[in-house]
Order: C-alpha cells, then structure tokens, then sequence
C-alpha cells in the first residue's frame, strides 16, 4: 500500500489501526465491517499517544494469521510460532523507526491540548503517519505468508 492510499483511507474517516487491520484483514478472509469495527478506538495510541495504533493494527493482523486458540501441546506451538512473529515485526519495524509509542513518533503527545494542536499544525496526519502507515504494511507483507 502506497502513502496516497493511505491518505485516501484517512480522508474517509478511518485511523492508522484500521488503516493497516483492515487492509490485511481482508487478504486473510475477515470481512471489512468486522475489520474495521474491531480496530476502533486504537489510533494515536488509544487517543492516548501510547503504542501506535498502526503498530496495535500490525499486531492485530498477525494474530489474525498466527495466533492460537487450542490448549495443550498444539496451542503452545502455536503460541511460539505467533510470539516469534511478533518479535520479527517489531525489529523490522525498530530498523526505520525510533520508537513504537505515538507520541514518541510525532514527536508530541495526542492526549494532551497543546499536543494535539502541534501535531495539527506540523500536519503530522498528512506528512509522517500515512508513510509510517504504508511501512508497516510493507513490513507485513514480508513477514504474512498467505
């Protein structure tokens, strides 16, 4: 996915989590308004500048691919096979950026009032988060074999 399309996604309403959920909860079968309902409310770190939301949205697809729900033997294997590709993503995803945390990111922090107007007026929704966005996608289509 290109920043442009990322763009297109915001400007429809849509926050980085579910930007990047929804984007490969469809390669994997889950339908959009599943998608898109279940990533509400983690953009901008929670609206909390706490992890980033498109990284919560990564995270959410490789569960969605990877993760377990047996018991037993099966279930742990399956529990490390999810953990190591969590490990994988993140250290692709630590190669470009300095940080997971969304106000670390922006440099400025969503959940306070002079945060949010910083990161308005630098434009940081249009400028950096729809790159980052495009990133992790990329990030996971080399880690999400389908």
């Amino acid at each position: 996915m290109l920043k442009e399309e990322v763009l297109e996604e915001f400007d429809k309403g849509y926050d980085c989590c579910q930007v990047v959920f929804h984007y490969w909860a469809k390669k994997l079968g889950l339908d959009e308004k599943t998608a898109y309902k279940v990533s509400t409310g983690f953009g901008a770190g929670m609206l909390q500048g706490e992890t980033c939301g498109a990284i919560i949205g990564a995270y959410m697809a490789l569960g969605l691919k990877y993760g377990y729900y047996k018991t037993g033997k099966e279930g742990e294997e399956q529990k490390v096979a999810s953990i190591i590709k969590n490990i994988q993503f993140r250290q692709m995803f630590l190669e470009t950026y300095p940080s997971t945390m969304c106000k670390e990111l922006l440099n400025a922090d969503f959940a306070t009032p002079e945060g949010a107007k910083k990161i308005r007026e630098e434009q940081k929704m249009v400028t950096f988060c729809p790159q980052l966005v495009a990133d992790i996608i990329n990030i996971l289509e080399r880690i999400i074999e389908i």
